[in-house]
């Protein structure tokens, strides 16, 4: 590395301490002149020289001059909501790890990462390692998407959690339903085609056309060893519990809930198919030093009536921010929501006129039931606009940056300047 004269290396790192921190033009008498970017908390910067209380600073858009006191040498949490249409896509990183939780119906995502989010990376030809990949349930808005970056041997994956429920061909396969072979029991009925391995699938079943194609894709990526592992999840496991930038970093399962049947582990089946694979999405809470997240899938009103009951006085549920269950559907429970009671809120939905997401009610219950005096909603396909000089969509991207202490949400304005870019909003 370069020495300079200050004794700050050319090739120092550092990340924005505060949410929109400003960066200046130039310096004038010792103080900042003319604001030229604002960068969210957890923003990378490289420093470039330093001038007293004061850094020259390559980043996001601008680059310019930083004051000390905006500057911090670790980064903290970063959760991207990525507007990828009817469906989730949601990109995590703590400390050095990538992880994924759904990845949408199509490319969206996949363009996001190559074409934004990983381009330092890949223009240097280094590969993207996805530490962890959560896929939440097997509806095509949440996985299809992890089948282009399977097949881009620009990236590599360490573990692909699920929760083990596949479909199968209508016709032409050897179970019951569509999900499997399923059993009676003390008068409910219960899945028990489970699946832990996905590798080990390919060819022994006959699933529909797109979760073939997944596990096609998954299989090739593992035999050139891109892919570690998969591994299907159940409450009560904790995947992950460590330290990054000094702060507790954590994911619990809290769903689905596994039962024994008949000695095997079995699902509870929730009226159909399309309820049945929704209601047993993986339910995952993110803790990262006091602050907390709920990501809850594809939940629907009968399987938040199960888990309550499962959990009975417990209330696991309870977070700061919470993803809307299913994209904003109405199919959902008031006391589900007061046991979340979250500061704020975030929806992933589309322009689905078929859905019609996020529903009034979903809105307005996301509001009522919040411990904040004034709660925040924000939802992708609200975000997303079109700039009214350029006619350029601004894709809804919401934007998480938590220290371990403070959570600031922001999203893009629709006019598009450097020196105030964001719409930002304190978590509290």
């Amino acid at each position: 590395m370069t020495t300079i004269s200050t004794g700050v290396t050319m090739e120092t790192y550092k990340y924005a301490a505060v949410n929109e921190a400003k960066i200046y033009k130039s310096l004038v008498d010792g103080k900042g002149k003319k604001a030229v970017n604002r960068i969210l908390m957890g923003t990378y910067v490289k420093i470039v020289s330093q001038k007293g209380d004061w850094f020259e600073v390559e980043t996001v858009g601008t680059d310019g001059w930083m004051h000390k006191d905006d500057l911090a040498e670790t980064m903290g949490l970063k959760i991207f909501f990525i507007d990828i249409g009817q469906g989730d896509g949601v990109l995590i990183e703590a400390g050095k790890m990538k992880i994924l939780i759904d990845a949408g119906p199509d490319a969206s995502l996949y363009n996001y990462l190559t074409k934004w989010q990983y381009t330092y990376l890949l223009k240097k030809k280094e590969k993207v390692h996805i530490d962890h990949v959560f896929i939440t349930h097997f509806d095509i808005d949440h996985y299809k998407g992890v089948i282009k970056l399977l097949e881009d041997e620009r990236f590599t994956f360490g573990t692909i959690y699920h929760p083990g429920i596949l479909k199968f061909a209508e016709t032409g396969n050897k179970y019951g339903t569509g999900l499997g072979d399923t059993v009676d029991n003390g008068g409910e009925k219960y899945l028990t085609t489970i699946f832990d391995e996905l590798v080990a699938a390919e060819g022994k079943s006959s699933f529909n056309r797109d979760v073939t194609a997944f596990v096609k894709a998954l299989t090739a990526a593992s035999k050139k060893k891109r892919v570690k592992n998969t591994v299907r999840l159940a409450a009560g496991k904790k995947p992950m519990d460590q330290t990054v930038d000094g702060k507790r970093f954590s994911i619990e399962v809290l769903g689905p809930w596994v039962e024994t049947v008949n000695g095997k582990d079995a699902l509870i089946y929730l009226s159909d198919e399309g309820k049945t694979i929704n209601g047993h999405s993986l339910v995952l809470r993110i803790t990262f030093g006091t602050r907390t997240f709920l990501f809850g899938g594809d939940l629907n009103t009968r399987s938040e009536e199960y888990l309550m009951k499962k959990y009975g006085t417990q209330n696991p549920f309870e977070v700061d921010v919470a993803k809307s269950c299913h994209h904003g559907s109405a199919d959902f429970t008031e006391k589900f929501l007061a046991m979340v009671n979250p500061y704020a809120t975030v929806i992933s939905s589309g322009d689905n006129e078929g859905h019609a997401h996020p529903r009034a009610d979903a809105l307005g219950s996301a509001g009522k039931y919040s411990k904040s005096i004034r709660p925040l909603v924000f939802s992708t396909e609200l975000a997303r606009s079109v700039n009214p000089k350029t006619k350029k969509i601004i894709y809804g991207l919401i934007n998480i940056r938590c220290n371990g202490n403070d959570i600031h949400i922001s999203q893009m304005k629709e006019i598009k300047k450097e020196d105030d870019l964001w719409d930002s909003y304190r978590v509290k």
